[in-house]
């Protein structure tokens, strides 16, 4: 609510009775006038009347305009609030046709002249609002595949947004785990980025998508949307995906980091080792156990993943730690043992220097999706998350995860086993997070 400006009390004394009257109209707008009457004394009133005519300009919206008839003893105070609209600022009269009483002796009292200014000042400023646009970050699709698509959120208002939900409709297909985007708060002048997990349905230079938001500002519920167009390619190439190889052993490189954050140097450290020990059980009771060895290295940091990639020359590979929600990416340790994250095209380098071998990549770390799309890029199927994840529930996934894959079941099906696994054991929307792309495509969980 915009503050309110000041109470302008003008007093008007009458013999026995003092009359109070308080105004705090604005210019076209609704405010409170409140009307009291005192009796400043030494005896009581009886049968005390007094009737509001209010000016031409101030219109009474509700409330009483009669006080009375009542009984006034002294030193009482007896008030009635209206609520007005004054139409513009400026000086006002209010009069009362009919101000009577009698005093303690039964004799009558009226008062024909009486008259109070009202002050109306100009209606302060209003208070800022939020304003949002919205703007799309990619522009091109492939018709027919499964790709992110990302937009801007950008509060270019004069306050805080709250309560921001965004939908996309238009010539794409939504997974349905994406299909809306929410946000508790955007800070006057701040930026947030939304994705959507979508597959083009026409091919065009110019195809409409719309996105429909609403967010909440001091004064209420915003509705916006926005009118975009991308451009979607046709005849698209399939990337394949990556299916164990029957009677082939197939190598996991585990790798997983636990560094301390300097800035919150107490928090609990995740469950890697339970994480690690999970897959090893779900593996060893799978029909093809034989057929997949599980190499794991601890505490890593950046110079050993090349080394591990080089050494093991692994087919599946599985990053367990820490995602970086800025730069979408994972956080490994320094050589003191603090988080360090790695930037997206360094890995995808590492890749592809020295992971020619590696068919699979797991990323079982909150918020990796930039990271995902730049090594599905490359032709990898990539398991990533959207947004952040309970450490229990990454586990779980793992579980659902290798259990298909140690029974020889392709890449895909392990996905929807480790989304399975978690949408059995529900905990809040844990079951949205994990999205699988393969060379750009995504599949669904």
């Amino acid at each position: 609510m915009p503050p309110r400006p000041p109470s302008w009390i003008l007093r008007a004394r009458n013999r026995q009775l003092m009359i109070e009257v308080a105004i705090s109209p604005v210019h076209a707008g609704d405010a409170d006038l409140k009307v009291c009457l005192t009796n400043s004394g030494p005896h009581e009133c009886l049968n005390v009347i007094f009737v509001i005519r209010l000016p031409a300009g101030v219109m009474r919206l509700r409330g009483q305009e009669r006080i009375g008839p009542i009984w006034l003893p002294p030193g009482k105070t007896v008030c009635e609030q209206l609520r007005v609209r004054a139409e513009r600022p400026g000086r006002y009269r209010l009069t009362s046709p009919n101000f009577s009483y009698q005093d303690h002796n039964g004799k009558p009292h009226r008062e024909a002249s009486f008259t109070a200014e009202i002050i109306v000042e100009p209606a302060p400023a209003p208070a800022p609002e939020p304003r949002i646009s919205t703007e799309l970050q990619t522009r091109e699709l492939a018709l027919g595949e499964w790709t992110v698509l990302r937009c801007r959120l950008s509060n270019v208002g004069g306050s805080d947004a709250e309560k921001l939900e965004l939908a996309l409709d238009g010539q794409v297909t939504v997974d349905e785990r994406s299909r809306r985007f929410a946000l508790d708060r955007l800070a006057a002048g701040a930026t947030a980025d939304a994705s959507f997990y979508v597959r083009a349905q026409e091919a065009g230079p110019h195809v409409p998508l719309y996105f429909d938001l609403t967010y909440s500002g001091p004064r209420g519920r915003h509705p916006d949307r926005t009118l975009a167009t991308v451009s979607v390619s046709g005849n698209p190439t399939p990337a394949p995906g990556f299916s164990p190889p029957t009677g082939e052993l197939i190598k996991v490189l585990y790798l997983a980091a636990n560094p301390v954050d300097p800035a919150d140097p107490g928090r609990r450290g995740l469950r890697v080792e339970d994480e690690f020990r999970a897959i090893q059980q779900a593996v060893s009771q799978g029909r093809k156990r034989d057929d997949i060895r599980l190499e794991s290295r601890w505490a890593v940091q950046s110079l050993d993943i090349t080394q591990a990639l080089s050494s093991v020359e692994p087919h599946v590979v599985h990053f367990a730690g820490h995602g970086d929600a800025k730069e979408e990416s994972i956080v490994v340790g320094d050589e003191y043992g603090y988080i360090h994250t790695i930037p997206v095209d360094g890995l995808v380098q590492a890749f592809q220097a020295v992971g020619q071998s590696v068919r699979c990549v797991v990323v079982n770390a909150c918020s990796t999706e930039r990271l995902a799309q730049a090594l599905a890029a490359t032709g990898l199927s990539v398991i990533g998350m959207r947004q952040p994840v309970g450490d229990h529930s990454a586990v779980r996934f793992s579980i659902g995860f290798y259990q298909a894959l140690a029974d020889g079941r392709s890449v895909e099906t392990a996905f929807g086993s480790g989304v399975a696994q978690l949408m059995m054991t529900p905990l809040g929307d844990d079951a949205r997070a994990p999205f699988l792309l393969s060379g750009g495509q995504a599949a669904r969980g």
